[in-house]
């Protein structure tokens, strides 16, 4: 896992926002962020680099549970001495309680794992159609090229945007 510590100010930043929208064009994350496409390209690519991995997961009661090494004990959850003399903490939580937390460990080796039990249901809120941007109502129209999938909001579009991709 990579050390928070070894991002730079614009690789934290673009993980920041690729956290709260995952989905954001790299044209809006950079204009957000008042630097060029290309330098958003570049900096994915350190991230890629440096063993960050971009995956979604969904859960539906929000609890993760964090596995930390840590020099000191809290309260918070169950704490063992390890042989070292450092602690393995281990607690649950959503995920702005678990960032307070490492925040309170400064905890460099954790790993977080998510409850999958129960099935989830996904609501798609804000979807964007990928060819004309427009707001997706209803069901949205699957495009899958490789390990992409692009969304349109209706035929027309969906048709258009078949074209464009098959053109790159």
């Amino acid at each position: 896992m990579t050390n928070v510590n070894e991002l730079s100010d614009l690789e934290y930043k673009v993980i920041t926002y690729l956290k709260s929208d995952s989905r954001i064009s790299s044209s809006k994350l950079a204009k957000e962020l008042g630097v060029s496409r290309a330098t958003v390209a570049k900096v994915i690519h350190s991230l890629r680099n440096k063993g960050v991995k971009f995956t979604v997961d969904f859960y539906e009661d929000g609890k993760l549970t964090v596995f930390a090494i840590a020099n000191s004990c809290i309260n918070e959850g169950e704490c063992y001495r390890l042989i070292d003399g450092r602690f393995l903490v281990i607690t649950s939580g959503n995920m702005n309680e678990i960032e307070g937390l490492l925040s309170k460990l400064k905890s460099e080796h954790y790993f977080i794992a998510v409850d999958k039990t129960g099935s989830p249901s996904v609501k798609q809120k804000g979807l964007k159609c990928d060819y004309c941007g427009g707001d997706i109502k209803g069901e949205p129209l699957l495009i899958k090229r490789g390990k992409k999938r692009y969304y349109a909001c209706c035929r027309t579009c969906q048709t258009h945007l078949v074209k464009k991709l098959n053109k790159r």
